[in-house]
């Protein structure tokens, strides 16, 4: 759950949360034209710090490239309005969401002329996928992960998230908490809104960038971590490796790291005391936390 904020940042301009409206004629409501990223920000000892700004913001700007979106602000002035907005809503643990779109107001798939909004939102977010010290259920999705020659999968556009709703909800009303979501081909791909890993016989693996997936943040933040204690292995997964691993772990920004202990009925050890899910848990914390001073620079502090 999220909760509303006080403030939003709209247009360069600081608005109530209320007033933030959009016309019903908006382009990108009827053609998903818009591209967004999820950010978090952590108390630290030091104050409060947002997890590797730099990176989601170059990654929105490289959306905004893909579909032909002049922002028409710099990388540094949306990073000083994030941090405007977390001061002003006195954010502490929040999940940021940059969101820019297409505002022309008229119907066809063309936006002549192209005006373009952008949007940050600050807010508090409860666990993302809910409570999960035992793990969650997952269900492989009958849905498949559009490949890349249809839709870029590097590029966080708002209309690509349909086939995740598709495919988490359908796993949600079959009592599942997620969905894994496989390639055309039958390969392992990733969650609705999380990149997936693996551990078998104490080695972890992830699917490849070969695969129609998102370049996660935080799945690249785990290989970092572990590239000399445990290297990550980066490999297309078949369906049958993944249903017979020992663990398997969801990672994400507003996901964060998250232990699967079933998948489609079959039991996973991830969720166990003294498992490498749990040791990845442990030490993304520790870093988001700024308690691991290797990866400080990672965190840009607020105060």
């Amino acid at each position: 759950m999220a909760y509303k904020p006080d403030f939003v940042w709209m247009d360069g301009k600081t608005v109530e949360f209320e007033k933030a409206n959009v016309s019903i004629l908006t382009h990108a409501l009827h053609y998903g034209t818009g591209i967004f990223e999820g950010i978090r920000s952590y108390q630290t000892d030091d104050g409060v710090a947002i997890f590797r700004l730099d990176d989601h913001v170059k990654r929105l700007f490289q959306s905004a490239n893909i579909y032909r979106m002049d922002l028409g602000y710099t990388p540094d002035q949306i990073k000083e309005a994030i941090i405007s907005m977390i001061v002003k809503n006195k954010n502490t643990d929040s999940y940021i969401r940059p969101l820019a779109f297409y505002a022309n107001l008229r119907l066809g798939l063309h936006p002549n002329e192209p005006k373009i909004s952008v949007a940050i939102i600050t807010t508090k977010l409860d666990l993302y996928l809910g409570k999960s010290d035992d793990g969650i259920r997952v269900k492989i999705s009958p849905w498949r992960k559009i490949d890349t020659t249809a839709l870029p999968s590097m590029a966080k556009g708002t209309g690509q998230y349909l086939s995740s709703y598709l495919s988490s909800h359908d796993a949600k009303m079959d009592g599942y908490n997620e969905a894994v979501l496989l390639d055309k081909s039958g390969f392992v791909a990733e969650g609705p809104g999380e990149n997936i890993f693996s551990v078998k016989d104490g080695r972890i693996y992830t699917p490849s960038l070969e695969s129609p997936i998102l370049a996660g943040i935080t799945r690249d933040s785990i290989i970092k971590i572990f590239e000399q204690e445990n290297p990550v292995i980066e490999k297309r997964i078949g369906l049958s490796e993944l249903l017979t691993s020992d663990e398997a772990f969801f990672a994400g920004t507003a996901a964060e790291i998250t232990p699967i202990s079933e998948i489609s009925g079959y039991k996973l050890s991830s969720a166990q005391k003294g498992s490498i899910a749990q040791t990845v848990k442990e030490r993304y914390f520790k870093v988001v936390r700024g308690k691991d001073s290797k990866y400080r620079h990672w965190l840009t502090f607020v105060d």
